[in-house]
């Protein structure tokens, strides 16, 4: 082999002294091959540099060990939890992670699921349940199999891995409702192609029903999924009157915005307006005030998603639904409601 000639599997077997086939069964099947063989193949491979050919051992084997994941947008930290747990699970059983979002964007979403087929990878992890069905046509024909990530609402024919959002917007308005609050605004993101934040807040309404409480339409605020959503939504709840004593929000990083922008407007959370948020993202026990919000298990999903596509995969019959519990956990931004105190004295 000349200085700048790439390595191949020959130079490997002939430098750790074996065969060929006993070259080649060390790096594809470890578990075959005697530990002393696989420790001088895999010094050789160190000494040499040596890259096996992905595109040759994909066809060689029909397999190429590669997942893809697509998620609705990348700058939620949920999201990068998802991720890191997805990664950590698919590694220890040598699978490759392949990341895209879509933004919300349906044709986007199908461009991404026919991109990773072509592409060869061996299943894709979806979040949600609402998605165009041209979604799981394609997967459907290509033959291969999926989960669906983060919700279990409604989900009656594909397999899912997540929790109950209903469940969530309940625990939400228990919550504030046993804290005195009987009049609450939400802000959430764009509702439609998005079933986590309709199912969310259809759990706050059903619960409010059942107390003889209405939250109306125009009691509910649609902005990005973002902190600056967030900072736009609380100024579109200044405009209400009268104003809420709580609002609620579908996601953390909405709730954290809606808070900066109540500091910035002079008003204190909880003191003159309740705060809550959904995820519990790491930020979120660290703001000032730290913020009440519903806390999914967000590394169990991704374990447990990551198990039950591999095992589909590998043919093995799995659960069709797995649902996990959540919890509300009640910080600083939520208080009891002062009798006879409203926004609408702050300034």
């Amino acid at each position: 082999m000349t200085k700048n000639q790439k390595p191949t599997l020959r130079d490997v077997a002939r430098l750790a002294g074996v065969s060929l086939g006993s070259a080649s069964r060390a790096l594809s099947n470890p578990d075959q091959v005697k530990p002393a063989t696989l420790a001088k193949v895999d010094a050789a491979v160190r000494q040499l540099q040596y890259v096996m050919d992905g595109a040759a051992r994909a066809l060689a084997l029909r397999r190429t060990f590669s997942v893809a994941a697509i998620f609705p947008t990348l700058n939620n930290p949920i999201y990068a939890d998802s991720i890191q747990a997805l990664q950590q699970r698919l590694n220890a059983f040598g699978y490759q992670l392949i990341i895209a979002s879509h933004e919300y964007d349906r044709e986007r979403e199908i461009s991404s699921v026919r991109n990773f087929i072509e592409r060869g990878v061996e299943g894709i992890f979806l979040v949600g349940t609402d998605h165009d069905p041209a979604v799981f046509e394609l997967l459907q024909v290509a033959q291969r199999p999926y989960v669906l990530m983060w919700s279990v609402d409604d989900c009656h024919t594909h397999c899912a891995v997540g929790f109950c959002n209903v469940r969530g917007g309940e625990l939400v308005a228990d919550h504030l409702l046993g804290l005195g609050h009987r009049d609450v605004a939400i802000l959430t993101g764009h509702r439609q192609y998005n079933e986590r934040a309709r199912y969310r807040i259809q759990g706050v309404r059903k619960r409010f029903a059942e107390h003889g409480l209405d939250v109306a339409e125009n009691r509910i605020i649609e902005q990005p999924f973002s902190i600056d959503g967030g900072r736009a939504g609380f100024e579109q709840l200044l405009q209400m009157s009268p104003r809420p004593t709580a609002l609620i929000c579908t996601t953390d990083l909405l709730a954290l915005g809606a808070s900066a922008q109540a500091k910035h407007c002079g008003i204190e959370v909880p003191a003159d307006i309740s705060i809550t948020g959904f995820d519990d993202i790491s930020f979120s026990a660290i703001a000032s005030p730290s913020l009440t919000s519903v806390s999914i298990p967000i590394f169990e999903i991704g374990r447990i998603s990551a198990d039950t596509l591999i095992a589909q995969i590998e043919g093995v019959e799995v659960p069709r639904i797995t649902e996990l519990d959540i919890a509300l956990i009640a910080r600083q931004s939520s208080a009891r409601l002062v009798p006879g105190k409203r926004l609408d004295d702050v300034p």
